[in-house]
């Protein structure tokens, strides 16, 4: 995809082709809502949960593994 522009969650980079990686950073982001909540701290908790639900969605509904992008 020639002449895409880069965004602050680069999401669909070649480094998350390996399924381990994608289910790691996943699993990480909802470690850490875990704790955001255990530490009463509400709003963090939204934004990580937030961060996690947008990356589970690129890495497993929308990531084309078949066509991935150039780096």
């Amino acid at each position: 995809m020639a002449g895409r522009r880069k965004t602050l969650l680069e999401l669909r980079h070649p480094f998350f082709l390996p399924m381990w990686r994608r289910v790691l950073l996943v699993a990480l982001l909802a470690g850490w809502v875990g704790l955001e909540i255990a530490m009463g701290n509400v709003i963090w908790a939204l934004l990580a949960g937030g961060i996690g639900v947008y990356a589970g969605y690129v890495f497993f509904f929308a990531f084309d593994q078949d066509n991935p992008p150039e780096p």
